[in-house]
């Protein structure tokens, strides 16, 4: 099935240089299987030519959004259920492109005049109602649409230029919750305006660069506890302000809770420019300036970078918005000529087999960017199997310590998913490892669409 390539074709892009460069290969996200893409993982401009002819040319990728649209669902069906709308933001020709079906596109804005015509419009998001909001940057207003199935209809413009309550001036950024809270960028007055039914409910921010305060406003993701594919059900609004030197995390009232600098884990050249959270409340954001993907924990701790410069696998330029659809993990990313399209993986960091530093124990320590299930094995010099110490026991993203006896049992405890620091006095009387020389085998594999395609595995040898 070629399902999700025609979403994203529906896209800007460039043509399909997949190169095979050296062995940069990260697995945070990973390739959907063949057979879900037919090969294809990059729509490009050729393809775009394919479905709209001479129509639409690629000018400056912004927002994208991706959405199953209640529309399409079919109760008989659970094989369609991956089958969703996406839409692009292609802004320097002022159009919104997206699918009306799995192998057919629609454009707004060709040929719209007067309050229906857009200008330089950023970001987009929608709702599985058919709600699309869209942050009209150039008309300094919020447009409204509405999509029954298979058509983008204007509904209305929220806003004008102004500093009044729902007034805005160059808003770039829009985010939509599963409960309908619409939450605006509100840029260049450098303040976030949160509204439900086109009523506005909440103003906060001010100008300034402290904890809680905005610099320009732009990018902007939110998630809330009524969404159906959310594992914590979490309340938040993440924002990038600072010209995309900064990320900030707020309560659904506005409530700061917490913040990064790109100087805490990137270089001078980064540029955030978009956001998106997934099913386990991980934040990720597109850094123009380094070509990259940054993935944060939901408490803004940072797990891991994902991509580099270039035109192979798993390499980016420029890219731009981004979008995650929580229930499969499916991903799509907008870059300066293209749309990639990924599902949510996982990567083993840091991985280390040793000898507990006190006692005769063997101690396990890696670092996991992606909630996963955890497959923990040893073995003798003879390669054969001593034990299945975790047979797909379920571990949290970041650090993780594993400290095992004798008898290749746990000696950790471990709370939902995260294994817990533990004295050498409680480790005092765990059975002791025989000497011998061991290899430690892990092996990882993420929570949905890519579980059953894809897994990694890691060795390391320890002496005892």
């Amino acid at each position: 099935m070629s399902k999700l390539f025609y979403s994203a074709a529906l896209l800007l892009s460039l043509s399909a240089l997949l190169l095979v460069g050296d062995k940069h290969d990260p697995t945070t996200l990973v390739f959907p299987s063949f057979l879900h893409t037919l090969g294809v993982r990059k729509a490009t401009t050729t393809h775009l030519y394919l479905f709209v002819g001479n129509r639409v040319k690629v000018n400056d990728p912004q927002g994208i959004a991706a959405v199953r649209l209640q529309s399409w669902e079919d109760p008989s069906r659970t094989k369609d259920d991956d089958e969703i709308t996406v839409y692009g933001v292609n802004s320097g020709q002022n159009v919104v492109i997206y699918n009306t079906s799995m192998n057919s596109i629609g454009v707004y804005g060709l040929y719209e005049k007067g309050e229906r015509a857009l200008k330089a419009p950023t970001a987009i998001t929608a709702h599985g109602d058919g709600e699309v909001y869209l942050a009209d940057t150039g008309n300094d207003r919020i447009v409204h649409f509405f999509n029954p199935k298979r058509e983008l209809k204007f509904v209305r413009a929220l806003g004008r230029r102004g500093t009044a309550p729902s007034e805005f001036r160059k808003p770039h950024g829009v985010a939509l919750t599963a409960s309908k809270l619409l939450f605006v960028a509100d840029t260049e007055n450098h303040r976030v305006q949160r509204f439900r039914d086109g009523r506005l409910e909440k103003i906060w921010g001010t100008f300034g660069t402290n904890p809680g305060q905005f610099v320009r406003p732009a990018g902007i993701a939110a998630t809330d506890s009524s969404d159906s594919w959310s594992y914590y059900k979490d309340n938040f609004v993440v924002v990038i302000d600072r010209e995309g030197k900064r990320l900030q995390k707020f309560s659904l009232d506005g409530r700061y809770l917490t913040g990064k600098s790109v100087e805490t884990f990137a270089n001078s050249t980064a540029r955030l420019e978009y956001c998106a959270i997934d099913y386990f409340s991980n934040v990720y954001v597109t850094d123009f300036g380094n070509h990259c993907l940054h993935k944060f924990d939901r408490n803004l701790n940072y797990l891991c970078r994902y991509g580099r410069y270039g035109e192979g696998d798993k390499e980016f330029i420029e890219p731009r918005g981004m979008t995650i659809y929580k229930r499969f993990g499916q991903v799509l990313i907008a870059e300066k000529k293209a749309v990639q399209y990924y599902w949510v993986g996982t990567d083993i960091l840091d991985f280390r087999a040793s000898r507990h530093p006190r006692l005769p124990l063997l101690q396990i320590d890696y670092f996991l960017a992606e909630p996963s299930y955890v497959t923990l094995q040893i073995l003798n010099d003879r390669n054969f199997l001593l034990a299945t110490s975790l047979d797909k026991a379920f571990r949290d993203s970041g650090k993780q310590r594993e400290i095992l006896d004798g008898h290749w049992q746990i000696s950790v405890p471990v709370a939902n998913g995260a294994t817990q620091s533990v004295s050498d006095a409680a480790l005092a009387h765990a059975p002791p490892v025989s000497s011998g020389r061991y290899t430690v085998r892990l092996t990882i594999s993420a929570t949905y669409s890519s579980y059953k395609y894809f897994e990694k595995t890691v060795e390391s040898k320890v002496d005892f």
